[in-house]
C-alpha cells in the first residue's frame, strides 16, 4: 500500500476514533477536526480529492453544524440532499476513493467483492457524530447485553432466511486482509451508515413526528430508507437491508446511542464476513 494512502486514511481513522476522546486543542478545537483537516490536506496534495470536493465538504459540514444550533425541517432536508452525493460517490463531488480490493472472490461460492476506502462517505458520519456528540453515563454491561441478544436473534433469523432463499450459506474463512476489512468496516462504513440513518434520520424524525408512535414510525422509515440506499445489490438486498435496519433501529431506539447500532451493525457484518458466503452466493 502506498505511503500516501496510509497517511490519508490513517489520519482519517484517527479522526473518527478521536471523536470519543473529546480531546480539544487550545481548549476549543476538537482533535477530530484537526485530524480531519490534516487528512483532507493530504488528500488534496495526493489528488484524492479536488478543491471542488473540499468546498462541497465544507458546505456540508457547516450545514450540519448550524443544524445542531437551530434545528428545523429545511436544514434537515438540505443535509439529506447534500449527503446523497457523498454517500453514493457522485462524480461531481470530485473524490477519488482508493480501491483496496478489485473484484476478488473470497471463496468459490461467492460473488466478486471490491473494497474501497471512502473518504466522502466517512465524512458524513464524522460531521454528524462530531457535531452532535454528547457524553452520557450509560451502563456498558447493559448496552453490551442488549447488543448481544439482538445479535444472536438477528444472526439466527438472517442466516436461516438467507439459506432458505439460497442467498448465502455457511462458508468459514479467514482472508489475509481481515484486519484491514475490520478497520474499514467498523470505522468507515458502519460508523457512516449508522450516523446517517440512525443518529440523524431516525433521531430527528422521532423529534419532528412526535406522538406515541413517533419512535416506531421513525425506526420503520429509517430502516426502509436504509434498505433503499442499498439498491445496487438488487431487490433481495434491499429487502434484507431493510430488515437489518429494523434491528439496528431498535437497538438505537432503546439506547439512544449511535455506538450501539454501530457495534451491532459491525458485529453482524463480521459474522457474515468470516462464517458465511460474502457478500452473497453466486446465482
Amino acid at each position: 500500500m502506498e505511503t500516501s494512502i496510509i497517511l490519508i486514511y490513517g489520519t482519517l481513522l484517527l479522526s473518527v476514533i478521536s471523536i470519543w476522546t473529546e480531546i480539544k486543542l487550545l481548549k476549543r478545537i476538537p482533535l477530530w477536526i484537526i485530524l480531519l483537516g490534516l487528512s483532507f490536506t493530504l488528500a488534496v496534495i495526493f489528488k484524492r480529492v479536488s478543491i471542488v470536493g473540499l468546498i462541497y465538504s465544507g458546505v456540508f459540514g457547516l450545514s450540519i453544524f448550524y443544524f445542531y444550533k437551530r434545528k428545523n425541517i429545511w436544514l434537515f432536508l438540505l443535509i439529506i440532499s447534500l449527503a446523497i452525493p457523498l454517500f453514493f460517490h457522485f462524480s461531481f463531488t470530485s473524490f477519488n476513493n482508493y480501491k483496496y480490493l478489485n473484484s476478488v472472490s473470497l471463496s468459490p461460492h461467492s460473488i466478486s467483492y471490491s473494497l474501497y476506502f471512502n473518504l466522502d462517505k466517512t465524512l458524513i458520519g464524522l460531521f454528524i457524530i462530531g457535531f452532535s456528540f454528547k457524553k452520557m453515563d450509560i451502563s456498558i454491561m447493559s448496552l453490551l447485553k442488549r447488543i448481544g441478544i439482538s445479535l444472536l436473534i438477528m444472526s439466527i433469523f438472517f442466516f436461516v432466511l438467507t439459506s432458505v432463499l439460497d442467498y448465502s450459506k455457511f462458508d468459514p474463512k479467514l482472508p489475509s486482509f481481515t484486519i484491514v476489512w475490520i478497520l474499514c468496516n467498523l470505522f468507515f462504513i458502519c460508523m457512516a451508515e449508522e450516523a446517517l440513518f440512525r443518529g440523524f434520520v431516525q433521531k430527528e424524525l422521532e423529534i419532528f413526528i412526535k406522538g406515541k408512535l413517533s419512535g416506531i414510525i421513525s425506526v420503520v422509515i429509517a430502516s426502509l430508507v436504509f434498505g433503499m440506499a442499498h439498491f445496487k445489490g438488487g431487490l433481495m438486498y434491499i429487502i434484507l437491508s431493510s430488515i437489518a435496519g429494523l434491528f439496528y433501529g431498535y437497538v438505537y431506539f432503546k439506547t439512544k446511542r449511535v455506538e450501539s447500532s454501530m457495534l451491532l451493525h459491525f458485529l453482524f457484518n463480521l459474522i457474515h464476513f468470516l462464517l458465511f458466503a460474502y457478500p452473497a452466493l453466486k446465482q
